[in-house]
Formats: C-alpha cells, sequence, structure tokens
C-alpha cells in the first residue's frame, strides 16, 4: 500500500470516528432530555438546579446559573427534603440543571459542571433568550 493511500484511510478512519462520536453525542443528549419529567416541575419555563447540602461542585454550578438566567423562571430543589422531586423528575445525580421551555418540554439537561455556554445555548432552546 503506497504512502498516499495509507494516510486517505487513516484520515478516512478517523473522519468516520469523529462523525460516529458526534451522533452518539447528539443521541445521548436528546435521550437524556426526554427521559425528564417536568409536570412536576410547573410552572413553565423554568430553570431548575438540583442539588444537595453536602455538594462541593453545586456551588460553582448555581454561581453561573445565577449570573446567567433570569431570576424569575430559576428554582432550586434541594435533595433534603426533596427526594421525591428528583424521583418524579428523573433526577439522579447532583449537580442537575434542567431548562424548560413554555410548552413543557427539557431542552436543556446537564449533569455534573456546566457552563455559561451551555446554559445560554439551552436558555435560547427555551426562548428565555
Amino acid at each position: 500500500m503506497s504512502e498516499i493511500t495509507r494516510a486517505v484511510v487513516i484520515v478516512g478512519v478517523v473522519a468516520f470516528a469523529l462523525g460516529a462520536t458526534g451522533l452518539w453525542v447528539a443521541y445521548r443528549a436528546r435521550r437524556r432530555r426526554s427521559s425528564i419529567g417536568t409536570e412536576s416541575l410547573r410552572p413553565w419555563p423554568a430553570v431548575v438546579l438540583f442539588t444537595s447540602t453536602d455538594c462541593d461542585a453545586c456551588d460553582p454550578v448555581r454561581s453561573i446559573v445565577s449570573s446567567s438566567a433570569p431570576g424569575d423562571v430559576v428554582r432550586e430543589i434541594v435533595y433534603q427534603g426533596s427526594a421525591d422531586a428528583f424521583r418524579s423528575a428523573g433526577v439522579g445525580r447532583v449537580p442537575s440543571l434542567v431548562v424548560i421551555d413554555g410548552q413543557g418540554r427539557a431542552v436543556g439537561v446537564h449533569e455534573g459542571q456546566v457552563t455559561s455556554g451551555q446554559i445560554e445555548k439551552a436558555l435560547r432552546r427555551a426562548g428565555l433568550r
């Protein structure tokens, strides 16, 4: 096999792998959004932050949410005392952020750390920007 053929094959394999990875990430994000039960999280639209009192990672996310999202739609649900709210929404990890549009669709679901860019994108999808 010539060097040029080998290079073309390698570039093709890498391009295929990157494309497949992108599709997998998009599929998982869509699946995660559809698994969230938003009925118990009314009123909509809403930016709901799921936290816990012993969660060190929750403070930075709380700070980013408070500086990025409109205050009138932001709610925080703390696990201690609200475990039922976590179960009914289908949330199993803290911090978790759920952005819900006016029709009750979860348009942004983020588990763990979240960036202001990710929040802005979800807010635009929800029509809050």
